[in-house]
């Protein structure tokens, strides 16, 4: 039996403690997701903010990127993750504040 992402958004919106679990929980599997989908195969790396910021020994703080990405041409890319109610629409404010 295969599960659809929307029965796995369903069960981590249902079973999250906070919306920062359902979040991390979120990030994990878009992580999960951009390793192993052949569309993202030429993705060297996709590592989460706190482990990319550790390996360069800066600030884990929070600055809006989720996860670091690595292409294989050596380019970074910074990816913000967000595990919205199924109907959201998402607003041109809200992805200018990330750029």
């Amino acid at each position: 039996m295969s599960t659809s992402l929307q029965q796995v958004l369903k069960k981590y919106r249902e079973s999250s403690f906070s919306e920062s679990d359902k979040g991390e929980r979120f990030e994990r599997l878009m992580q999960s997701y951009l390793k192993s989908d052949p569309a993202y195969s030429h993705l060297h790396k996709v590592l989460m903010w706190s482990e990319f910021a550790e390996q360069l020994a800066v600030s884990e703080r929070d600055t809006g990127i989720d996860l670091v990405a690595v292409t294989d041409d050596g380019d970074y890319w910074a990816i913000q993750c967000k595990c919205y109610r199924e109907n959201t629409t998402m607003s041109k404010e809200t992805v200018d504040s990330f750029l």
